[in-house]
């Protein structure tokens, strides 16, 4: 049975403005959902019932801030401090072949940056992804297998 590495995986980013390009020196990225319930036990029930409602979904992408890093990790760290609120596209890779991968539209919502004396700098981002929008019929989050 074949296993997926975290050496593997990868990030490709694009801004409203830009093409997708991947985030070099990725060292960690992270994709959490949560799906909502709402509570529907009719009166005089003796058990609760609840039915599903809205998923929403966070993460992060870690990385290390490098001379090798180009035009699109730049346009990343921008989305922060200057981004039009507008979704950016995001493609989380499993691993190196295959094309699994998890695409969405998200913002980006927080960035850490850090040096230490004898490190590398390294940078993480957080996000929130914008689900589906039945008025534009976008896809929402795309799963790759």
């Amino acid at each position: 049975m074949a296993f997926f590495k975290g050496e593997e995986g990868s990030v490709n980013f694009k801004s409203s403005s830009g093409t997708t390009e991947a985030i070099v020196s990725t060292t960690a990225w992270s994709f959490s959902t949560t799906r909502d319930v709402i509570e529907c036990t009719a009166h005089g029930a003796t058990q609760r019932r609840y039915v599903p409602s809205l998923v929403t979904a966070t993460g992060t992408i870690d990385f290390l801030y490098s001379a090798a890093s180009g035009n699109e990790t730049a346009n990343l760290l921008q989305e922060v401090v200057a981004g039009t609120g507008e979704d950016a596209e995001f493609e989380l890779f499993i691993g190196t072949t295959g094309g699994k991968k998890i695409t969405f539209n998200g913002i980006i919502t927080s960035m850490d940056t850090g040096t230490a004396l004898g490190d590398l700098t390294s940078v993480s981002c957080g996000f929130q992804a914008s689900m589906s929008d039945p008025a534009t019929a976008s896809t929402g989050i795309v799963i790759a297998a």
